[in-house]
């Protein structure tokens, strides 16, 4: 606990607390002093994270300029009615607003007058059944200042957007919304129409739709078109991007996205194609069949390509687009268990230009590597086996390829493979291998020979204590075929 004369320092204006072990059973009002309210200059106040933000009478400290979480409770000097004064807040989070009892007490936060404010996140602290069209009518009269640049709305549990959100003209400088864990909201406002916004993003709202809806009839605009960043993130009923009749003016759609999560969308269509500045893009849970890989750009600037958990796909056409895929240097291909081909690899495309030339690749099922282009792949910096319950031993067939990207190769990870009874006996052969890494992988019993340029080895998690006996630093019977690497990390 701060002392109690800290209150006696009236012109103090900061106050910044760093602790690396906060003990979890303190809340502010055991670990501030009571009178911490009077200091009325205070601008900022920096606690653990762990210590609850919720000062009796914070309406007080009028001058204070960030307020990271405010919980209210239904109780005095814990009320919305608190904030009505602090018009200073650059920054403010609200928690607990299901303790807001009516629209009245809602609209004595005055949050509209906080011409300062710019960060705002408002919280309900569940997803409990609660009373709709109190939730709603609540955010109605929280109704933000026009400044304001960053806008968080969780667990509300209200089927409609905020009034103010139906015009653009209030949120007209949003450059950053999230939203997350709103289960009955049905309709998104039309965020396509602000013009500076740069980040979206939307998690577990399992009602929505389409993204953009139409509005204004069928008329043409440019939708999204500062927007950089789009997650979004179980979104259930998601069918498409945009609602049927939503028209781009020059038919692009979304013209500076560089960074694209669409997860756990199993309802939703294929993309038309990329955007023309996208560079990374991961998809997970998707229902499609295949990834349209279809872009204006040439070449296409695409530098990361994430898929994984998508059963239904069959087909991903990197080598129909291989010459144009000149950026791409991390790829993932995990759990796609009816996926059996890359596309069509043209003959005639055969000088290094149109080879893959990967800095890391993530793979679930070895024989992923067989398919082209990745078995005609020209380098590759680090390599991945990642999550797979079956495998039991690699291929034969696979001895080529690792044999292609020898020289290039300094990075192997094996993780999470339940079945592995053993490892590759070629990597013997990997000539500039500098780090394996083996993780969770009970079934290993012991290690092929190893390459002489190798420097750490590492074995973590879950293993075979057969594995551990043989290696162990005190002894094992096979501790002298891995003496030569420097760095040897065998824990669970």
């Amino acid at each position: 606990m701060l002392p109690r004369s800290l209150s006696n320092l009236y012109h103090m204006q900061y106050i910044i607390y760093h602790t690396p072990c906060f003990p979890r059973q303190y809340n502010v009002d055991d670990f501030l002093p009571s009178g911490i309210n009077s200091l009325s200059n205070l601008r900022y106040v920096k606690l653990p994270e762990d210590c609850s933000t919720s000062i009796c009478g914070i309406g007080k400290l009028k001058s204070l300029q960030e307020l990271n979480m405010f919980d209210l409770k239904d109780a005095s000097g814990y009320r919305i009615g608190e904030l009505k004064n602090m018009n200073y807040l650059y920054k403010l989070g609200i928690n607990c607003l299901e303790n807001v009892n009516d629209v009245e007490e809602a609209c004595s936060a005055k949050l509209c007058a906080k011409r300062r404010l710019t960060d705002l996140t408002l919280c309900w602290s569940n997803t409990y059944s609660r009373n709709i069209d109190l939730d709603e009518n609540v955010l109605d009269n929280l109704q933000p200042p026009k400044c304001l640049r960053i806008l968080s709305i969780k667990r509300y549990m209200g089927a409609r957007s905020a009034i103010w959100m139906h015009n653009v003209n209030p949120i007209f400088n949003l450059e950053r919304i999230e939203l997350w864990h709103c289960l009955e909201w049905e309709t998104l406002p039309p965020f396509g129409q602000l013009p500076f916004l740069k980040s979206l993003e939307i998690r577990n709202m399992p009602k929505v739709k389409w993204l953009e809806s139409k509005f204004n009839g069928n008329d043409k605009y440019h939708p999204f078109p500062s927007l950089e960043v789009l997650n979004i993130e179980r979104l259930e009923a998601l069918e498409d991007l945009f609602e049927a009749g939503v028209a781009a003016e020059d038919g692009c759609f979304f013209p500076c996205l560089i960074k694209l999560y669409l997860w756990s969308c199993p309802k939703l269509k294929e993309l038309p194609s990329l955007p023309p500045k996208l560079k990374i893009l991961s998809i997970n849970t998707i229902g499609w069949t295949t990834l349209n890989l279809c872009s204006n750009s040439n070449p296409i600037p695409l530098e990361s390509l994430e898929v994984f958990y998508c059963p239904n796909i069959t087909s991903l056409p990197l080598a129909d687009e291989i010459a144009r895929l000149t950026a791409l240097r991390n790829l993932s291909i995990r759990n796609c268990p009816n996926l059996i081909s890359l596309g069509r690899y043209r003959e005639v495309e055969t000088t290094n230009y149109c080879h893959l030339m990967l800095y890391q690749l993530t793979v679930s099922d070895p024989l992923v590597l067989l398919m082209e282009p990745l078995r005609s792949i020209a380098s590759l910096k680090s390599l991945d086996f990642l999550h797979n319950e079956e495998l039991v031993s690699f291929p034969n067939e696979a001895e080529q390829w690792f044999l292609k990207v020898r020289s290039s190769l300094s990075e192997l990870y094996f993780t999470c493979f339940s079945s592995l009874e053993s490892l590759p006996s070629y990597l013997e052969s990997l000539s500039s291998l500098q780090h394996l890494t083996i993780i969770d992988v009970p079934m290993l019993r012991e290690l092929p020979n190893l390459p002489p340029s190798l420097e750490c080895l590492a074995i973590i998690g879950e293993c075979h204590p057969e594995l551990k006996e043989r290696y162990r630093e005190d002894g094992g019977s096979d501790r002298h075929n891995i003496a030569h690497i420097p760095r040897i990390d065998i824990r669970e």
